[in-house]
């Protein structure tokens, strides 16, 4: 009786280490379709890579989800931006222990061409943060400062 009781346990313990290691792993985001009508050739399409992006507000008309989507497809050609980017930090510099930052630009997305938004900072007293977007075809920096 022992031996079945420790065994049903151990069957309820595996289980749900199962059943949060795949929410752990997250399911696959979805791709967010930045217009209207009639879905354009891909070869009119500039795609934006969430990256460090945990939420974009697009021509003040679309608001894109990180949690939801991974990757924005929209028409190519000059977009208003707002981005947001948040990071860990000492309770002494915010008592929340995070500090969050908006971002706004406007900025030329080209057809074919793949952009991704980055954020980073430095440490320690009077810390600086950086928020960038690159285009990842061509590698150059479209927006923004890298940190260097």
């Amino acid at each position: 009786m022992r031996h079945r009781a420790y065994t049903t346990a151990l069957g309820c313990v595996l289980l749900l280490l199962f059943i949060l290691s795949g929410c752990a792993a997250g399911s696959p985001k979805g791709v967010y379709r930045a217009y209207y009508g009639i879905e354009p050739p891909e070869s009119e399409l500039a795609t934006l890579e969430m990256g460090a992006a945990y939420e974009l507000i697009i021509d003040d008309r679309y608001y894109i989800s990180g949690g939801k989507y991974g990757t924005v497809k929209l028409p190519a050609g000059t977009h208003r931006i707002k981005w947001s980017t948040s990071f860990g930090v000492s309770a002494m510099v915010e008592p929340s222990g995070y500090a969050a930052f908006d971002i706004a630009s406007e900025v030329y997305l080209e057809a074919g061409h793949t952009y991704r938004f980055f954020a980073d900072r430095t440490t320690g007293h009077g810390y600086r943060v950086y928020h960038w977007i690159e285009d990842m075809t061509t590698g150059r920096l479209v927006q923004g400062e890298k940190k260097p």
